[in-house]
């Protein structure tokens, strides 16, 4: 997911990545409601995504330099603290 000012599409896409992107107005007024709905799907999730994002600053490996020793560990240190991310009542909706 990427904000619209972000055009990183072509960049991606080379690695068979897709990204949800709002749609543009492009000189529009308005979407036509056949595109109103995904856009507020998207909307709904990116606001997911924002506060994921802010819970996972609270964890100081994350916010702090990263020792060499552990860089070929960087992806699994990052899923590992996502996750724990989901288990925090702040984030799961009840």
């Amino acid at each position: 997911m990427a904000d619209r000012g972000f055009n990183v599409q072509d960049i991606f896409a080379a690695k068979g990545i897709g990204i949800n992107i709002p749609t543009f107005l492009k000189g529009k007024s308005q979407l036509s409601g056949v595109k109103v709905k995904p856009d507020r799907q998207l909307a709904g999730q990116q606001d997911h995504i924002e506060r994921l994002i802010g819970l996972s600053k609270t964890f100081n490996i994350l916010i702090s330099d990263l020792n060499p020793c552990y860089v070929p560990l960087a992806s699994r240190i990052f899923f590992v603290c996502i996750m724990l991310c989901n288990f925090r009542e702040v984030f799961v909706n009840k």
